[in-house]
């Protein structure tokens, strides 16, 4: 598929965002990249059902290493740049990864420095990078590829190697990140990715010539690298963002079309689009702030009052402008988004389809379209899958882009599947009278009170991240009298509410602000309204900290780990239930 790509008289090629410039990778260097790459490392010595890791930012050279790894019949094993020490040792060690590709050693963190020596080699991408005793440079070894491509008898080796791919052989280990627990290897196949792809072709159609892909999460998430894949097998050109905080500006500067994103990078366009409205003055701001209030209310299945054709010239196109103003679909997945942003952004004009899946399925299980949107929902399942709600509410999944197994773990492999070959993802859900899918919760993560009552999380957290002051909350409710919660301030929004009053912004006043305690405290008493008395929050402590994917506290795909972050705070968590 990635070589007929490159065949196509129409693609592109691929582009790369690297110190504020593009740099481009016609489909002929991609090509024969690849090829090279794939020679150098079986001249390294990479064996079959060996793997390779990926320590990398996303980018083009990225998947050139990933398809490389594949030519040489080994596993792709990504990785992230902060993973722990403990995990990184274990993860090499249970996948045998034999060569790891790094972007810079630098990039590391450096408690896994002293876990490098156990590789047979190390490639590191960048020029400028310290290279390790067992390393060498990217270019170095690309070199050594095109040399042996020229000979024609080696260069017939890849031949061989594509043709002789089965489509049951393990293309890729990926270990799910998870909120809680040690990583499971997740094998997936040539056929589960395969058959995912073209079962959603009919359901996002491109335009090879009008069509630009973004890709700003890290393609070593399923999600993303899923993504690459099937806007490779629909011929579009990809532009790979080199930093999520530059994201304002790379929209601005290639006005792309299609993006996947997780809720909070909508969420901080949602904070910055409306910002405006603090920056205005006079009639202007009314017009605004109504504008803003009326997009985050209104039904996006119903049409506008005429009053719409006023917000839109002077508010939403301007809004729409703002990110480029060319998008055809933004697709959420990973996790839930605020129902009212979502509202907002479909309400302004940005077409945005929220999905659902797990690395376990390839990962999308259900997803909105164009021609099935039912916002609020994760969509309808893919075509080829069969998907059921079993006990507890489950969410259970069977088809062939649904993974075989965890990668030795037959004891776990023998639990999450049921006796009739559904997948038990641990989700909870329901249908709708149409079949459209909807998302409730964690089975695993429910939590049980001290009294026997069981709490589910999820949409009691979802509920407290509405409002504007709340970055993030966390509920605790396990083995204890009653639910509380932990929740992470906005700095965006505390400022915004803070600045009227004419109070400097500072994040300990913040914290102590009455003005923000009473504001928040207002809001988890409407949410209890409609909570079951034991599901009721009844404490709840404001953090000032930030939130980061370094810090340990969120996973890859900005979810918070429940763990960590419980461990972290277990002071202030001891003090809600002692006091």
């Amino acid at each position: 598929m990635f070589f007929m790509n490159c065949n196509r008289s129409y693609f592109k090629g691929w582009y790369h965002r690297k110190n504020g410039e593009w740099i481009h990778y016609s489909k002929e260097s991609l090509k024969n990249s690849t090829k090279a790459l794939a020679l150098a490392l079986n001249d390294l010595g990479l064996e079959e059902n060996e793997s390779a890791g990926i320590i990398a930012p996303s980018s083009p050279n990225w998947l050139i290493a990933d398809i490389a790894i594949q030519l040489n019949h080994a596993r792709v094993v990504p990785l992230f740049p902060n993973i722990s020490s403990e995990n990184f040792e274990y993860q090499s060690n249970d996948a045998n990864i034999k060569i790891l590709i790094i972007n810079a050693l630098e990039e590391l963190d450096t408690p896994l420095f002293d876990k490098l020596s156990r590789f047979k080699t190390i490639i590191c991408i960048e020029k400028s990078s310290v290279l390790p005793s067992n390393g060498i440079y990217w270019d170095d070894i690309l070199k050594k590829g095109y040399e042996l491509l020229d000979d024609q008898e080696r260069s017939s080796w890849i031949d061989r190697q594509q043709a002789s791919i089965n489509p049951d052989d393990i293309f890729s280990i990926i270990y799910t990140s998870g909120s809680t627990g040690r990583p499971k290897g997740v094998e997936l196949t040539h056929r589960n990715m395969l058959v995912q792809i073209q079962n959603i072709a009919p359901m996002f159609r491109f335009d090879t010539q009008k069509d630009t892909c973004l890709t700003i999460l890290p393609v070593a998430h399923v999600l993303e690298r899923m993504a690459v894949y099937f806007y490779t097998l629909s011929g579009v050109s990809i532009y790979f963002g080199d930093n999520p905080n530059n994201l304002s500006h790379i929209l601005r500067e290639i006005r792309p079309t299609i993006m996947i994103v997780v809720p909070r990078i909508l969420e901080r366009l949602y904070e910055s689009m409306t910002t405006a409205a603090d920056r205005a003055k006079g009639f202007k701001r009314f017009v605004i702030k109504h504008a803003i209030k009326i997009a985050k209310i209104k039904d996006p299945n119903k049409h506008f009052a005429p009053l719409y054709w006023l917000f839109n010239y002077f508010v939403y196109r301007k809004m729409r402008d703002a990110v480029g103003g060319n998008f055809r679909m933004i697709i959420s997945g990973s996790s839930s988004l605020n129902k009212s942003i979502l509202r907002f952004l479909m309400n302004i004009g940005l077409p945005v389809f929220e999905g659902y899946g797990m690395t376990e399925c390839s990962p999308v299980v259900s997803a909105n379209c164009t021609q099935a949107i039912k916002p609020g929902s994760i969509g309808k399942p893919l075509s080829h899958l069969e998907v059921r709600i079993g006990r507890c509410n489950e969410i259970q999944v069977r088809g062939e882009s649904v993974f075989k197994g965890y990668h030795n773990r037959p004891d776990l492999n023998a639990l999450v599947f049921s006796e009739d070959g559904f997948y038990r993802s641990g989700d909870q859900g329901y249908f709708d009278n149409e079949g459209f899918l909807y998302f409730t919760g964690r089975i695993k993560e429910l939590l049980k009170t001290s009294t026997g009552k069981y709490v589910c999380p999820n949409p009691i957290e979802l509920e407290i991240i509405r409002h504007p002051l709340v970055e993030q909350a966390l509920v605790i409710a396990n083995d204890r009298k009653f639910a509380s919660a932990i929740i992470w301030l906005n700095p965006v929004g505390a400022r915004r509410m803070l600045k009227p009053q004419n109070e400097d912004y500072d994040i300990e006043n913040a914290l102590k602000s009455p003005l923000i305690l009473n504001s928040i405290n207002r809001h988890i008493e409407h949410i209890n309204e409609k909570l079951n008395h034991w599901e009721q929050i009844r404490k709840w402590t404001l953090i000032g900290d930030e939130l980061t994917i370094e810090s340990g506290l969120l996973t890859p795909t900005l979810k918070i780990r429940r763990t960590i972050a419980e461990k972290r705070y277990a002071e202030e968590i001891e003090k809600m239930y002692n006091s």
